[in-house]
């Protein structure tokens, strides 16, 4: 609960307004904002809104010489009026005769009640795996939830895939697919299927019967952050209730997910302990600084390499064991060499001596809280107009959201219409949420891969790991960055005319110029084992937790035991423990 209730506190969206985070953030930019106008002798204030934790963050304000004063900005929104007009509880009454009467036709069988649910005995061990945008299971080449299971010897009949996502609903393609491989799904939620003959998990709330803690202040004006503390703790325990009943109908054992990004995976693995079971996350991007947006509180984690233990204990994680696995994704590489090849001919074929791969991390609607779209739209123009006045240029486009590219891009699109139509340029498209194609292929299509962002570098160390030249755009400003070790001019570059003169330069030298995009000294930091192995590693383990489970171990005796058979093949070095303590 600790861990749940910091990582509520920190919230961290960007679409919210009023979260001590966004609170912190605008103190930091008022003192950029006096830095930039240099009126350092005058006490800048900050009028803000009155949210929670105003008390700290007047406090936080002045060490940063703000003055920081409250306002009231009274907005009428009829949907938060009425939901803190009837409650949690009613709402969830309500709730239940919607879907008990007016919906019953979405509720299968096996639908949990109060008081009637007992654990399935006739089911054996499963594997949960949440589903977050891919199945694609006859392509290991591309972006699959399910990417572990095509690299090992677990077995289909233990898999138990769990749609929760409105935005990406599971759909007639997708259940044939999941149904072609025998594997079972269900749908934790009427918005998360179109078709009703997909199994549907409803639950029945019931109180907890956990008393709620009493929070001690001398200071009467903190009435506010107690009253919300409280209902945090009831949030907590009406998702206790709802996943450790989801556990225990589907006998659920292992639960495996890369979102640590919110509060409730913690919940999640407390109500998986409860059934006797283990919750395992594994690392999806690239990290280089502690922060509670990343706080884990889990068994097991697989992780890229060993420095993700200090980062995570620099977190206040709580992971009874870390596993180093390596890069989850490198088992792709292999795999796309040819459909890379045969594009990269393609763009030979129509006179591109020279291919530059470029990765867009995406942009959003609110350049304030966000990468804009403008600020995206000047990485797509630099490019598509060289493409456009350089024969001999080819360009490659790998957008993490390729359903949004045009719309995002909004005149530049034509650009890219343009360059596309000189068969020169090419883009990576499908992927309802997120791109299919991992940013690889891209990189492997081309000469040299630019990543254009250093906070958020996970393609680029994705290209560089491939053995492809890699150059990273710092247009943001990141300075204090690990990657810029790389070398400034060599690997890292502040603007796109520094680049495209270094890449000419590169291009005309014989031999090219002597560490001009290599990445070699910081590899093995990054991926200790570069083997293309790391899929099946984390599959196998997942395979070691369930076979001790189906030997009906206890959790703790099947962690220690599938750990000993990984110490004994990769090193002990492999797995450690990170344990910490957020409050005294």
């Amino acid at each position: 609960i600790p861990t749940f209730l910091a990582k509520q506190t920190a919230t961290f969206v960007h679409r919210a307004r009023l979260t001590m985070w966004r609170g912190l953030l605008l103190v930091h930019i008022v003192q950029w904002k006096v830095k930039q106008d240099r009126v350092e002798n005058e006490e800048p204030i900050l009028f803000m809104d009155k949210r929670m934790w105003m008390d700290e963050i007047k406090r936080y304000a002045p060490q940063y010489n703000v003055c920081v004063v409250t306002v009231r900005n009274v907005q009428i929104n009829l949907k938060s009026f009425l939901l803190w007009f009837l409650g949690p509880k009613k709402i969830s009454i309500l709730k239940n005769i919607y879907f008990c009467f007016l919906k019953r036709e979405l509720l299968p069988i096996g639908r949990a009640k109060t008081g009637t649910l007992q654990m399935t005995t006739d089911v054996s061990p499963k594997l949960g795996v949440e589903y977050y945008g891919h199945l694609n299971l006859e392509h290991p080449e591309l972006h699959s939830d399910l990417f572990f299971w095509q690299k090992s010897s677990l077995a289909v009949k233990d898999i138990l895939i769990i749609f929760n996502m409105p935005r990406d609903p599971i759909d007639k393609k997708k259940w044939d697919e999941i149904s072609k491989h025998q594997i079972k799904a269900v749908a934790l939620s009427p918005k998360a299927t179109t078709i009703g003959s997909v199994p549907f998990f409803y639950h029945w709330p019931k109180r907890s019967g956990v008393p709620l803690p009493k929070f001690k202040s001398k200071n009467r004006y903190n009435i506010r952050e107690h009253k919300w503390l409280l209902q945090q703790v009831r949030t907590y325990h009406k998702e206790y209730n709802y996943w450790s009943d989801f556990f225990a109908m589907y006998n659920v054992k292992v639960f495996v997910s890369w979102y640590k990004y919110d509060a409730l995976h913690c919940v999640i693995a407390d109500a998986i302990q409860s059934v006797g079971g283990v919750a395992a996350i594994y690392q999806r991007a690239f990290e280089e600084f502690s922060s509670p947006e990343t706080t884990i509180a889990a068994d097991i984690v697989f992780g890229f390499s060993k420095k993700g233990i200090g980062l995570e204990r620099g977190s206040n994680s709580l992971i009874s064991y870390y596993v180093v696995t390596g890069y989850f994704g490198d088992h792709r590489f292999p795999l796309l060499r040819n459909e890379a090849q045969s594009i990269r001919n393609g763009l030979r074929h129509n006179g591109a001596k020279h291919i530059l791969a470029f990765f867009d991390e995406n942009s959003g609607n609110d350049s304030r809280w966000h990468t804009g779209h403008e600020f995206m739209r000047v990485n797509y123009e630099f490019l598509l107009e060289k493409v456009l006045s350089e024969p001999w240029l080819g360009v490659v486009f790998k957008p993490k959201v390729p359903a949004t590219l045009r719309r995002r891009l909004g005149p530049v699109a034509n650009l890219l219409k343009r360059a596309e139509e000189t068969s020169r340029c090419f883009v990576f498209e499908g992927g309802a949420l997120h791109g299919s194609y991992p940013p690889v292929i891209a990189a492997l299509t081309s000469d040299i891969a630019i990543h254009g962002h250093l906070c958020a570098a996970t393609a680029g160390v994705e290209s560089a790991l491939a053995g492809v030249p890699t150059l990273l755009l710092d247009r943001e400003g990141w300075p204090v960055s690990s990657l810029y070790k790389l070398g400034k001019g060599k690997v890292v570059f502040t603007d796109w005319q520094s680049l495209w003169k270094v890449c000419k330069e590169h291009w005309t030298t014989p031999g090219g110029i002597p560490g001009f995009g290599d990445w070699s000294m910081m590899l093995d930091e990054i991926d200790p084992f570069r083997d293309g192995r790391a899929a099946e590693r984390i599959g196998t383990y997942l395979k070691w937790l369930l076979d001790g489970f189906k030997a009906k171990l206890s959790r703790e005796t099947v962690m220690a035991d599938a750990a000993e058979r990984y110490v004994k093949i990769w090193g002990r070095d492999k797995i450690g423990e990170v344990k910490t303590k957020l409050f005294s």
